[in-house]
């Protein structure tokens, strides 16, 4: 992974915010993704140069993007995903967002469509505040299904593929969907045929502004899914431009966990009736918090590839406990060229299975029992690199209730401090 400041001379896709083709490249972010996976295994990160929009640019299409939410989904699991609400966490974040739509909205009979709804859990928080006409909408039928299973209407399928029946909508949220989609422009013309003219769309992200003041994993927002870094001039810009009017945005910060938080900015937008306004107010914080983000994570991720060197010295071989957005980024550095990976142990059932590395993905469960050759994992003796740095403390603990007695490698925090708090 390396930052850079020049200009691309053939954009993949335009600024989401504006349309503009024209941007500065202020990041290249590398992954080691696994095998069959839909999305590129690299992009450039781009600030837009009209309007200060900041996104990521990969050589891919929506369909991709589409096929991966349907086939790799992470939110089919409601005990290790956001956006079931079994966590208390995720309950009172759930909780939050149905409260801001209740704040908006005229009338608690308004029907309301949550695009992207993972298993139903703000259709509860919706339920809970009153709102009795809610649905479900989610490009994986097995989350569809849970939703159905909680007694909401639901239907598989993304904004753009959603089924024909599927009827129009006062409000239409997007909670934590719109940094994920890489076709802009068509994701606002599917979302008009959802909502009632004149209706309302709820659109929340993370505040990309803010990345830097909570900075727990080095580059955690540039990420394979994480295409779109909003602010809520960003947000404001996006809208306007395909005719939905801002009534209100706002920030907010979001506890994730004990000892986590995650920003995040929001809004209601009214549907202007196919009225849209070309007009862009540009931007000046988002580029520069942006590269205040990428050259502390430059920093941290500089600290941990010293740090694993050091530790991998003369080791040929070594177990990751982790697979996601962390350890693809971990496998890009060099202090993994000379390490064989046996196998990478990860709670997400959508990557047991799959092979990354050159090695297998397994679950907790499996670890005393799988074998590569001739030689089960459990009874090995390489280290236990744990990539992750939101819940090392965990992992650690339960790699000992397994019995496991190799070495445990954890990764450095940052020495200041992981949050820099305003």
């Amino acid at each position: 992974m390396h930052s850079a400041a020049a200009v691309s001379p053939q954009p993949h896709r335009a600024c989401g915010a504006c349309g503009a083709t024209g941007y500065t490249v202020c990041h290249h972010q590398r992954f080691v993704v696994p095998d069959g996976y839909p999305l590129p295994s690299e992009y450039n990160v781009a600030v837009c140069r009209r309007c200060g929009f900041v996104y990521a640019d990969p050589a891919a299409t929506q369909l991709d993007y589409d096929r991966f939410y349907c086939e790799w989904s992470k939110y089919d699991d409601s005990a290790t995903a956001t956006g079931s609400g079994v966590s208390s966490y995720d309950a009172a974040r759930l909780a939050v967002t149905a409260s801001a739509i209740a704040r908006a909205l005229p009338s608690r009979a308004s029907s309301i469509l949550d695009a992207g709804c993972a298993t139903g859990g703000l259709l509860t928080a919706l339920r809970d505040h009153g709102f009795t006409a809610v649905a479900g909408l989610d490009p994986s039928s097995r989350c569809a299904a849970a939703c159905r299973d909680r007694g909401f209407e639901a239907y598989a399928g993304s904004v753009s593929s959603a089924p024909a029946h599927i009827p129009k909508f006062d409000c239409v949220v997007f909670s934590h969907v719109l940094e994920h989609v890489y076709d802009i422009p068509a994701f606002f013309t599917a979302a008009r045929r959802l909502i009632t003219p004149g209706g309302y769309s709820y659109l929340e992200t993370p505040d990309a502004t803010r990345y830097d003041d909570y900075l727990y994993a080095p580059f955690q927002e540039f990420n394979t899914e994480h295409i779109n870094h909003f602010s809520a001039r960003a947000l404001e810009n996006t809208a306007r431009r395909f005719g939905f009017q801002p009534m209100r945005t706002e920030q907010k910060v979001i506890q994730t966990g004990e000892d986590t938080l995650y920003p995040a900015v929001f809004g209601l937008f009214r549907d202007g009736v196919g009225t849209a306004d070309e007009h862009v107010v540009c931007d000046q914080e988002l580029p520069s918090r942006i590269s205040a983000y990428i050259r502390h994570s430059a920093e941290q991720m500089e600290r941990i590839n010293q740090h694993l060197a050091r530790q991998l010295a003369n080791t040929q071989s070594v177990i990751l406990w982790g697979a996601g957005q962390l350890a693809m980024k971990l496998l890009a550095l060099s202090c993994f060229a000379e390490t064989q990976i046996r196998a990478l142990v990860d709670n997400n059932p959508a990557l047991r299975g799959k092979t990354l590395a050159g090695a297998p993905v397994i679950g907790p469960d499996e670890i005393g029992r799988h074998q590569i050759g001739s030689q089960q994992i459990a009874g090995s003796r390489e280290p236990i690199i744990i990539a992750t740095l939101l819940h090392d403390d965990e992992i650690s603990a339960q790699i000992r209730r397994l019995g496991l007695s190799n070495p445990v490698i954890m990764l450095p925090h940052n020495s200041d401090c992981e949050v820099r708090r305003p």
